[in-house]
């Protein structure tokens, strides 16, 4: 069964370091650390894994450390960023394991954005190297990019020739609409395998910054402190604790404190029930929405928290559930 709950001490792709306004995401994927056994994932390549513990990283800077208002995504690996998806994964895959890994990648880009909007932490990603597919996909998602300048580093999205799909994670819309990369220049760059480099992927929007790699550090750095320096992230916010999860596995229920998830395989429904806190954390949420705005109360943050890992739970542990019922008491 793959457990969606997490702790950045139980990290085995991802090292999380918060230095007061800016954190630090550095990808360092274990190669014999894939979900499936005897698919190593090489050159920093991801499977479902590898996403779990992003969007853990992601959700807990959030809500244990608001005061941080700059994120650089990175990689420890020499010369190469992510190479994307790992494709041996996918070609053993179930078709239903393929949709709900593709799914769940694109919630954890999509919740990069939402911090960005909505928690005043922005995001920057310092390409170190080579990002191809899901790797470049991971980059659009942030607020700024920086790509190494060393006549070898590139960005692409090569699934069209390479393996004749599209890519599957919002590469193509993000490219578009989001970076407003000409349609031509587009429809050139996700045909070539080797990618757009240096002077013209900045020239094309595909990147926002090229810097010497003798100055990588340096420049990113100095980036990340003026995005912090542009949030509208108040400094003295107070972060909400993130406990591990107390669950219960059931044949037919999964049961959290304040949350149950009861399943109904036959009629293939899962019905999630969400109880409200006791007396004591309604009274501290009426406390804290009178002091301040924007804390999240602590009987909604603890059903919260608790419901978060509910949906793709059943859609990658539970089998074929069709329809799920939410429900309060």
């Amino acid at each position: 069964m793959i457990d969606f709950a997490t702790h950045p001490d139980r990290y085995r792709h991802w090292r999380l370091d918060v230095d007061g306004a800016i954190a630090t995401l550095t990808m360092a994927v274990d190669e014999n650390g894939g979900l499936k056994p005897g698919f190593p994932l090489k050159l920093n390549s991801y499977d479902l894994g590898v996403d779990i513990e992003l969007y853990d990283a992601i959700q807990r800077l959030r809500f244990e450390h608001p005061r941080v208002r700059a994120v650089m995504i990175t990689s420890a690996m020499e010369r190469v960023f992510c190479s994307g998806a790992n494709i041996p994964t996918l070609a053993n895959s179930t078709h239903a394991e393929k949709v709900n890994f593709c799914k769940f990648t694109n919630e954890t880009r999509l919740a990069i954005e939402d911090a960005s909007v909505n928690s005043g932490q922005r995001y920057l990603c310092v390409i170190n190297g080579t990002a191809a597919g899901g790797g470049y996909e991971l980059a659009l998602a942030t607020d700024h990019i920086i790509l190494v300048d060393d006549n070898s580093s590139a960005v692409s999205l090569p699934e069209v020739p390479l393996l004749a799909v599209l890519p599957g994670t919002g590469g193509l819309t993000r490219v578009v609409d989001k970076r407003r990369v000409r349609r031509d220049r587009a429809d050139f760059f996700c045909t070539v395998t080797e990618g757009i480099r240096g002077k013209r992927a900045l020239e094309w929007r595909l990147v926002d910054e090229l810097v010497p790699r003798s100055r990588l550090t340096e420049a990113a750095r100095a980036r990340a402190e003026a995005l912090a320096a542009a949030s509208e992230q108040r400094g003295n916010a107070k972060g909400i604790a993130w406990p591990p999860l107390i669950r219960d596995f059931g044949e037919t229920e999964i049961t959290y404190d304040h949350v149950s998830v009861r399943l109904d395989r036959g009629r293939r429904i899962a019905e999630i029930t969400v109880q409200a806190a006791g007396h004591a954390a309604a009274h501290r949420c009426r406390r804290h929405s009178r002091r301040r705005r924007g804390v999240l109360a602590a009987g909604v943050g603890a059903a919260t928290r608790r419901s978060d890992p509910s949906p793709p739970h059943q859609r990658a542990g539970t089998g074929h559930l069709g329809v799920a019922h939410p429900r309060r008491r």
